[in-house]
């Protein structure tokens, strides 16, 4: 379970489509803005390695007690075919030692600090050696390079095999989880998180804006209404009253739905409400 007291993740992947937030200036006033909220953890992937130098850069400009409350979650363990120069140009996954222990090294050195809160495996790799990933990662957290270990859409034996392989137990599970995409809540795959103690980080949590449409949306509004708080608090607090309580990673940078979602934070529905959110985006009734 994540250290930090923050409410939600703030996934960085759109940062390169912000305009506003290309310069080490304006990134660090952003930070800095965030940190005011209580919002201190971010959710970073190898797939964005591009844009790392510039969060390196308004990192830099953070005064030193700041800079340290930045917490980042980082995903790896997955090549896109854009990034592969070999001849058969594949996507593929990757959970070599080597390589994971480049990216931790690398993505350290260019953000310019001393140690990521979580590292997470994106994807199982069926080509993974489990006993020399496992010890790889082990030695990731040892060497006080990051403080948890965790993965990413793995089911619960490929979680379990590698478990088995570790010391450091696997702290959490990031999985794509919304009101729209609520199959692991029934299908065995929340309560084996729970009964193996891994805290979930709900990917997605808005699914891309589409569960504001339809009669999804209009009962979404209709209780933000009654609680005086935005419908997607709304959506959020549909994850937060489910026990065990995943976090939800947000995708925005924009500051005035971070303020408003930091403001909605902490909120939890009443039965009756939670499933006729669920009813609502099924449009059938539980059996």
């Amino acid at each position: 379970m994540s250290m930090t007291a923050a409410p939600f993740v703030i996934g960085l992947r759109q940062l390169p489509y912000y305009d506003s937030l290309q310069t080490p200036e304006a990134l660090a006033g952003w930070f800095q803005q965030r940190l005011e909220e209580g919002l201190c953890e971010f959710g970073h992937s190898d797939l964005e390695k591009g844009h790392e130098g510039l969060l390196g850069q308004a990192i830099r400009q953070l005064p030193s007690d700041q800079a340290r409350k930045l917490c980042f979650d980082m995903s790896a363990g997955v090549v896109p075919a854009r990034q592969n120069d070999d001849r058969f140009g594949a996507k593929y996954y990757d959970t070599r030692p080597e390589y994971l222990d480049g990216i931790v090294n690398r993505t350290l050195k260019q953000l310019g600090i001393e140690q990521l809160n979580t590292f997470m495996l994106m994807r199982p790799d069926p080509l993974m050696d489990v006993e020399a990933t496992g010890r790889a990662l082990d030695a990731i957290v040892e060497s006080g390079r990051a403080r948890q270990i965790g993965v990413a859409n793995f089911l619960p034996a490929q979680w379990r095999h590698l478990q088995a392989a570790m010391k450091t137990p696997l702290a959490c599970q990031y999985m794509e989880m919304s009101i729209a995409r609520s199959q692991m809540l029934f299908d065995g795959m929340w309560d084996s998180m729970r009964r193996d103690n891994m805290s979930g980080l709900a990917g997605s949590p808005l699914w891309g804006g589409r569960i504001f449409e339809n009669q999804l949306g209009q009962m979404l509004k209709t209780m933000a209404d009654t609680h005086r708080v935005s419908p997607a608090g709304i959506a959020l607090a549909w994850l937060h009253t489910i026990p065990g309580q995943p976090r939800a990673v947000v995708g925005t940078l924009r500051s005035v739905r971070l303020q408003a979602l930091a403001h909605d934070a902490g909120l939890t529905l009443s039965r009756p409400e939670w499933f006729a959110l669920l009813e609502a985006v099924r449009a059938y009734r539980v059996p």
